[in-house]
């Protein structure tokens, strides 16, 4: 587009390249780093006790992917295998039946999740406390929500913006019961995806993990995105390191902050700071990420009293002076400020690093969101007392309404803050990450490279190539394209979570034992879905916007929310709740199955806010993740079964304290 204006805009649009470098670091990231130790050739070894799930041409690499000649090897064997006599009929596995076997049954059991807690935790090096984890979370929560969301709330909100804090927050808190529960029964890293391996399946772990990496990885790369252009504007050298992808120059119309449709290498350069400190080591991370929480926090502070002290007018005198667009402002702002409560599940992925997880992570969750919603709906108040809303206003951060009262060294306080600070959201989202990966990989699902650890136990290969990846992210692809796609996927990690609950409580908690629960609850997730679209664009937009509600999609609300609330009443009901509930130590929700479905709801209802181009992205997204997951497994020995299990692992028991909702504790289904 550059070289020529005459290229098509279709083939060489923006959300296009974005795709196209989406698909090649996927590749790079699954591809590139799989190891490439020498292949054991041995001769494939009949046995009638091998589980379903594995296939007989397939021997043990460790769970690395194989080079193409191997592939070939083992396709060879498996040609061979199956011009065998029919005496070995059960060793003759049918590969597309044990590949979706594989994906749709296999869970990871209690056992194996709380071995590789015992093993974190023996692991050298320092452990986070419960101030440390709630650094982590309100570090990562209060960036962008105080700093950008307060200001593109009010004109659309008013003081009602407030009241749009409180609803994003509780419909958080309502999910965050579920994590709460979930993290202490299972205090290792991973969060939703480990909650989705162990309840739903490993197919639903894989979903989980890409809403992870659209959380925590790609998300750390817009917020790069977000505070390089600031930078720049500060230092006057945005026409020097920004290139726009139209040839215009960086502030024009057509190439600007807003429109975000620029070669970013300042961004990139952030993504590897702060992937050098977490590849350094917690200790470093730690005294980094503390020390710049508590000034954040301080900074936050001042521009609270200071917007009290300018207090102009009476935002209360009538509904319009508090309300500009009525209740339809509060709900259009709602799935906005959503992205304020980002990062409170950040703590839940680093169980592994925490001392004492089962007791801690609760406590620390619950405590970052309060937190976090106490300081963002106190600031969001401040601006909007300071700032009337009139007809036709744009966003207004606390900058620009601190310089239009002549306040100009409350203004530069502010912006030398905001510089200073926001990294830390880039820090913080990147932390989690190579927690996700070492999970994956020590499941066999993603190669060896990111579970490799050094002395002090961290991940610092993985953390790398994690760093890489969010670098070309940060430096390439719009932020503008990615924001609705990231809140997608965390919306739907929480329902993942949530059903996961359900599914635990009801006995399928590492087995499939009770497969009419797991079946229910995948149905109560459609059926909330489709209450929730029905109720946010036939009912509520409509109703808001003055249009009279669609009845088709008043039937189908009825229709789906009488099918859910059936199939929760049948679970509450109608099966027995097969939970160790008598462990103090243990955490439990309240309301299963209730109100985590309840939750579902709400989360359904946010994602119909979003259009369906956003939508599509996020769905691109995942099936090209997919589709790589499943050559994995086609291409990865290790990855189908893990060895039949042993007479003395059958035995195996596990103290009272640590049993969970897994009846057979020491029988591994995967």
């Amino acid at each position: 587009r550059v070289l020529s204006a005459e290229y098509n805009p279709v083939l060489l649009s923006d959300r296009n390249v974005a795709l196209g470098v989406i698909a090649t670091l996927c590749v790079f990231f699954f591809v590139t780093f799989s190891d490439r130790e020498p292949f054991s050739q041995q001769p494939v070894q009949q046995n009638n006790n091998l589980k379903r799930s594995q296939p007989p041409f397939l021997s043990d690499t460790g769970g690395r992917l194989c080079t193409v000649s191997e592939l070939l090897l083992l396709v060879n064997g498996w040609l061979l295998n199956n011009n065998m006599s029919k005496g070995n009929q059960a060793v003759k596995t049918s590969m597309p039946k044990a590949l979706l076997s594989k994906m749709l049954f296999d869970r990871k059991t209690l056992q194996e999740v709380l071995q590789e807690a015992e093993h974190d935790q023996e692991g050298s090096g320092g452990k986070l406390g419960l101030i440390d984890l709630l650094a982590i979370g309100i570090g990562a929560t209060i960036g962008s929500g105080v700093f950008v969301l307060t200001g593109r709330a009010l004109p659309q909100a008013g003081g009602g913006a407030v009241v749009a804090w409180l609803i994003a927050g509780a419909i958080c808190f309502l999910s965050s019961s579920s994590y709460m529960e979930l993290s202490s029964r299972l205090p290792t890293k991973g969060s939703c995806y480990v909650f989705s391996y162990h309840a739903l399946g490993e197919l639903a772990s894989v979903v989980g993990a890409v809403c992870l990496t659209m959380e925590y990885g790609i998300s750390g790369a817009g917020i790069a995105r977000t505070w390089s252009q600031r930078f720049g504007n500060a230092v006057g050298i945005s026409d020097y390191v920004f290139f726009c992808y139209n040839g215009d120059t960086f502030g024009s119309e057509a190439c600007n902050a807003d429109a975000d449709d620029l070669f970013d290498p300042i961004a990139g350069v952030m993504c590897m700071i702060c992937t050098g400190i977490v590849a350094y080591g917690l200790d470093m991370g730690k005294i980094i990420i503390n020390s710049f929480t508590v000034a954040k926090i301080l900074l936050v502070i001042f521009m609270i009293i200071a917007g009290f002290s300018c207090w102009t007018g009476n935002m209360f005198a009538s509904t319009e002076s508090f309300l500009p667009e009525g209740v339809a402002g509060v709900f259009k702002v709602t799935p906005m400020l959503f992205w304020g409560f980002i990062g409170f599940d950040e703590v839940c992925c680093m169980a592994s690093k925490a001392a004492d997880p089962v007791k801690t992570m609760p406590y620390a969750m619950g405590g970052t969101l309060l937190g976090a919603g106490l300081i963002s709906a106190l600031a969001q108040f401040a601006l909007s007392a300071m700032v009337p809303v009139y007809a036709g206003m744009g966003s207004v951060p606390f900058e620009q309404a601190f310089e239009d009262r002549g306040l100009h060294w409350v203004k530069w306080i502010i912006s030398v803050g905001e510089l200073t600070l926001l990294p830390l959201v880039c820090l913080l989202s990147l932390l989690p990450q190579p927690e996700v990966t070492a999970a994956m990989s020590e499941d066999r699902l993603i190669p060896s490279v990111f579970r490799k650890r050094n002395r002090q136990g961290t991940f610092v290969k993985g953390s790398i190539i994690v760093g890489i990846v969010a670098s070309v992210l940060a430096m390439t692809v719009p932020f503008a394209l990615l924001g609705d796609v990231i809140s997608f996927g965390v919306l739907f990690s929480f329902n993942l979570t949530n059903l996961s609950l359900i599914n635990l409580r009801y006995g399928n908690g590492g087995a499939r034992r009770e497969p009419t629960v797991d079946i229910l609850g995948w149905i109560l997730m459609v059926a909330l879905a489709v209450a929730g679209y029905c109720c946010q664009q036939g009912l509520v937009e409509r109703a808001l916007a003055g249009m009279s509600i669609s009845l088709p999609a008043l039937a189908g609300f009825i229709a789906s929310s009488i099918i859910a609330l059936g199939i929760l009443s049948l679970l509450a009901f109608g099966f027995e709740q097969k939970c160790d509930m008598a462990d103090a130590n243990i955490y439990k929700a309240r309301g299963v199955p209730f109100l985590p479905g309840f939750a579902i709801f709400c989360n359904w209802f946010l994602i119909a806010s979003f259009s369906w181009t956003n939508v599509g992205y996020f769905v691109a997204f995942l099936g090209l993740f997919l589709v790589t997951y499943i050559f994995n497994l086609l291409r990865s020995a290790g990855t189908w079964s893990s060895p039949v299990t042993s007479d003395s692992d059958q035995n195996s028991t596990v103290s009272a304290s640590e049993v969970s909702c897994d009846s057979e504790i020491g029988m591994s289904t995967k």
